[in-house]
Parts: structure tokens; sequence; C-alpha cells
């Protein structure tokens, strides 16, 4: 079993989570809590690498509403988070937030077991991603997300079949509880996935947040996405920027001098409506 430099392995990292979640800010709600958590672990990774004041702000009024050693709790639960997702990319925080009791069951709030999410991976996508041999990336969609565990599994398939999904996925996922949304922006970004996760609701497309993770920033995503075909300009979406350019050839260079680029390839896209 993979261990992470704490010398916990994953089972031994996620019942230190329960314990120190269980004794962490009696006063509050254990929903509360979570949430809380599952927030600013998310502003934390955001601006780690993107940083914007309203999510800076989020953190700090979150975190000003605890006890000192309860502030200082929430840094070792992203700690024992971290080691029990360094073993493989599977969903935690999904089974977590069911076997401690604080899932909205009335709404229909359920989490899909990491097992059965690996399986439905393997049987959809074994054979799809042999498309990576002749395209530099493919692109995944998942409507209704959850805490992201069937992207993981998807992940988790990638890396067996030896590719690395920070180059050669980028990945979309929709969801319409904004917590849930949160815990599959914590993991993926924890895994190192170019991904955007949208608050809101796929059948209206009513979207309220969009948050990018620290891979989709740092492997420059907004370009790969937005090459205009046969092109050297890119075009970005509004929650990107605006768009940029590439200058145009000196008036002295004369076009058929220059090496043409060859046609840009189309990624595939992934899905998980089934």
């Amino acid at each position: 079993m993979a261990q992470h430099a704490d010398g916990l392995g994953r089972d031994a990292a996620i019942a230190a989570f329960k314990k120190t979640f269980r004794e962490l800010a009696p006063y509050k709600h254990r929903y509360e809590v979570f949430k809380d958590f599952v927030t600013m672990a998310a502003c934390s990774l955001h601006n780690s690498i993107h940083k914007e004041p309203a999510r800076e702000e989020e953190y700090l009024r979150i975190i000003a509403g605890y006890k000192k050693p309860d502030q200082e709790a929430f840094p070792k639960l992203m700690g024992l988070l971290i080691a029990a997702l360094d073993e493989e990319p599977r969903d935690i925080l999904g089974p977590l937030y069911m076997e401690l009791e604080i899932a909205n069951k009335d709404a229909g709030q359920f989490f899909t077991p990491p097992e059965l999410s690996e399986l439905m991976a393997n049987l959809i996508f074994g054979d799809a991603l042999s498309r990576l041999e002749t395209q530099p990336f493919i692109t995944a969609g998942e409507p209704a997300c959850g805490a992201g565990g069937m992207i993981l599994a998807l992940v988790k398939v990638m890396i067996a079949q030896g590719y690395n999904p920070s180059q050669h996925l980028w990945v979309q996922c929709i969801d319409v509880d904004r917590m849930a949304a949160l815990m599959c922006y914590t993991q993926l970004s924890l895994w190192n996935v170019p991904a955007e996760i949208i608050v809101g609701n796929t059948l209206s497309w009513d979207i309220r947040e969009v948050w990018y993770t620290p891979a989709h920033h740092m492997g420059l995503w907004k370009y790969r996405l937005h090459r205009i075909e046969n092109s050297t300009e890119v075009e970005i979406s509004a929650t990107e920027g605006p768009v940029h350019k590439a200058p145009p050839p000196e008036p002295s260079t004369p076009l058929t001098s220059r090496t043409p680029e060859p046609p840009a390839v189309k990624p595939s896209q992934l899905g998980f409506d089934f």
C-alpha cells in the first residue's frame, strides 16, 4: 500500500480524518463544518495559482467563525485528505460525506462508490483512450459530477494505460449543489486534473460560478482548447479573459516563405451521460 510522507496509508488517513472531524468545533452542526472545510480547501487551492479577492474574503470570513484550536485543525484535515488521495485517484470526500451521516438524503443526494465508478470507467472508456495515439488530448463532460468520482475513475484508467491526465485530458464538471461541485474541484485539483467546475443547473444552463483547477492554468489549457484551426490565433471565453491574437507577419515577409502549420487535430469528447 502506498503511504504518504507522514506514514499514513489511505485507510489510516481516512480514520484520522473522521476522528479529527468529529472532535472539531462541537458548537457547530456537522454539515456546516464539512461544508466550511470543503469551501476553504477549494478557495486555498484556487488562490494558490489564480488569486481572486472574493474567494480570499470568503475563506477569511469562514475561518473567523471558529475558535483558535479549531482553526488549526482545518489544515490537519487537508493534510489527511491529501494522504488519503495519495494512493490512487478515487473519490474520498463523497464516501466520507455519506459515512459521517451529514449527506442530504432528503434531497436524494448519494455518491457513487469508488469501486463502481472504476468499473464503469473501464467498461466505457477502456478502449476509447486509444484515440490518444492520433490526437493530443481528449475532453470529458460530467453533467452531474457530485464529488468527481467518475472523473477520478477515468483518471485512474488513463494512468493505468500510461497517459498523463494533466497533458492528455480536460474535463468540464457541473453540479447544482455548490458543496458537491467544490468537493469535485478540490479532489481534481489535488490530482492535477485540468478542469472547469461549474456550479449550476445542467438542464437550464443556469451558471452561478465557474472554477478552474490549478492544472488548467498551469497547462495553458485556455489556449489549447480555443486555438482556431489552421491559425496561430486563439479565442478565449468570456470567463477566461479577452481574445488574444498573434500579430500579423511583417510586410516584408512573403507568405509563401512561411512553413504552413498542419491542421489542428480536434480532440474527442467523452461523456458520462449514459
